[in-house]
This record gives C-alpha cells, sequence and structure tokens, in this order.
C-alpha cells in the first residue's frame, strides 16, 4: 500500500515497494571519504560548512551511479508527480540548470523548459533542485524554490517545497533558522558564477530507500545494528542568465554497523555527534527513539 514502508534492504528500491529479487546480493558501497563529517568546536551548532568546488568534479560518477539513474528511470516513469515539480514562472532558470548539467555530461539539451531539467537529471546520479530570484511586494528580492527533479528526497514532498524560500524549505529542521538561517541567505545572495560550492550532511535512517518522502508513523526498527547512515554531497552553482541557482543533491546510503567499521576514528566522530545532538536536532534526524541504544552498542567500534 503506497505511504506504508516495506522492510528491506535495498537504497534503490522505493520505501513502499518490495526489492526485485537480484537485490539481494547488493552490498552497498562505503560513502565518499571527502565528505564524512567531521567536528567542529565543542558543541553541536547546524553549519553551511561550505568548500571550492572544482567544476571538474563536478557530478562525478562512481560504483552506485548507474543504480541511480536506473531508480530515477523508473520513478519518473510511475511516480513522475512525485519526483518532479514546477512552481509559477521557473520554466527559464529550469531550462538554464538542465542545459548546464547536460553540457557538462557532454550532451546537448534539446527539451524546454522542466523537461530540459528532467533530460538531465538522468544524465548523472544527483538530484537537481532550482531556485530562481523573484522581487516581492515589499520590493525584495527572495529566492524562491522553483523547480526540481528529485527522486532521493530524505522524508519531505517535492511538491510542499515549491514556491518557497530557504527558511519556509527548512521550516521542519529543528534550530535551522535560530543557527543559519540569516547566514544561507547571505550565501546564496553572495554566490557568484565563477566560484561554485559543495557541502554535506549526514542523518541516521531506519529505512534505506533514498526516495523516501514519508515519515514513518513509528521507529521501524528495534535493532541499532540494523539502521543505515545516510549522507548527501550537495552542490551550488549561480546560473548566469536568469541568477538562479542550481542545487545538486547526491544521496549515498550505508549499513550503519558497516560505516562504524571503518575505524576507530570514523566511530568516535560519529559517537561525539549523536551525544551533542540536541532533543529536537536528534528527533529530526530520526535518531532520538534509537540514541541511547546506538551509544550503548557503538563502544565496541570506539
Amino acid at each position: 500500500m503506497a505511504g506504508i514502508h516495506v522492510l528491506h534492504s535495498h537504497p534503490f528500491t522505493s520505501f513502499d515497494e518490495t526489492p526485485p529479487s537480484d537485490a539481494k546480493s547488493f552490498i552497498a558501497m562505503p560513502i565518499p571519504f571527502e565528505i564524512l563529517p567531521q567536528l567542529v568546536g565543542d558543541k553541536f551548532r547546524h553549519r553551511l560548512g561550505t568548500w571550492p568546488l572544482d567544476v571538474a568534479n563536478w557530478l562525478p560518477s562512481d560504483a552506485e551511479s548507474a543504480l541511480t539513474i536506473q531508480m530515477k528511470q523508473k520513478l519518473l516513469a510511475h511516480r513522475r508527480d512525485e519526483v518532479v515539480s514546477l512552481f509559477s514562472g521557473g520554466d527559464d532558470a529550469a531550462q538554464e540548470a538542465g542545459e548546464l548539467v547536460s553540457q557538462w555530461a557532454g550532451a546537448k539539451s534539446t527539451s524546454t523548459g522542466i523537461d530540459a531539467l528532467v533530460d538531465a537529471a538522468l544524465l548523472v546520479a544527483d538530484d537537481l533542485a532550482v531556485l530562481k530570484p523573484v522581487m516581492s511586494s515589499d520590493g525584495q528580492e527572495r529566492l524562491l524554490f522553483v523547480a526540481g527533479v528529485v527522486c532521493g528526497p530524505s522524508r519531505w514532498r517535492l511538491a510542499d517545497k515549491m514556491g518557497n524560500d530557504m527558511i519556509e524549505v527548512h521550516a521542519p529542521v529543528a534550530k535551522y533558522a535560530e543557527h543559519v538561517g540569516a547566514g544561507v541567505d547571505t550565501s546564496l545572495q553572495r554566490l557568484s558564477v565563477d566560484r561554485p560550492v559543495w557541502r554535506s550532511n549526514w542523518i541516521i535512517q531506519d529505512h534505506p530507500a533514498l526516495f523516501q518522502p514519508v515519515i514513518p508513523p513509528l521507529p521501524l526498527l528495534k535493532r541499532p545494528q540494523d539502521l543505515w547512515i545516510r549522507m548527501e554531497r550537495q552542490t551550488l552553482r549561480r546560473l548566469p542568465v536568469t541568477g538562479g541557482v542550481l542545487f545538486t543533491i547526491r544521496g549515498f546510503q550505508q549499513p550503519l554497523v558497516d560505516y562504524l567499521q571503518r575505524s576507530k576514528e570514523i566511530a568516535q566522530t560519529m559517537r561525539t555527534l549523536l551525544e551533542r545532538l540536541p532533543d529536537d536536532v536528534a528527533q529530526y534526524k530520526s535518531v532520538f527513539t534509537y540514541r541511547p541504544e546506538i551509544l550503548s552498542w557503538m563502544n565496541q567500534f570506539c
């Protein structure tokens, strides 16, 4: 039934579907080392944490790219309304973003509007979200979410975000506005065409599906060793013609036990990050219910 989580271990199968039989042999690749979380300061605080982006390595391929693109193809064929959205007036920015990605991937874009963005999204493993500057009634410019092809939502619905600015988009994120809301807006306004950036974030979830727009009403698992860690590599590029911003998102999922086994340092860092999370942020990151058991269980890796 749609909307009900089906327990499985295949990130490229939707949260509410049963994986194909050949998915039983799937082993998740290690999440790229360069995007793993680091300790900053001595207490929790949301941080934008951007780094200069080498455009030559903008949207790299890896061992899971083909599986991710196959997942996109299936979602676009059968659940397009859930993974593609366009806000009024966003056609030109969507087309410019699509052309930019296609050109980088070595393809010529022949579609227009949102279709150009859809075509581009099938050339890379990353999801594509487009912001566009719009003048508000009070004469202030706001960057609004106007177009997206997002096949890996982490418990949020694409259509719910359309037409919103960044503060509104991140309203469910505990302490976002308080910690980084103004800073994100300022950074986006200052983002220049010739200085793209990248960042990453992490979350622990009780389901591995990349396509997971629904929050389960109750915890899905009982053992911390069955949890997954999800990380995203995100990039931001200014669009030179429309003045919009293309925000790309590449999601990775790895079993938490495999992640912690990578090294003692990695496990210790995750333990400290979990200990520092305020309760409301832990709740947003889906880990609040599991945290006591995780902290006890993960001692063996630290």
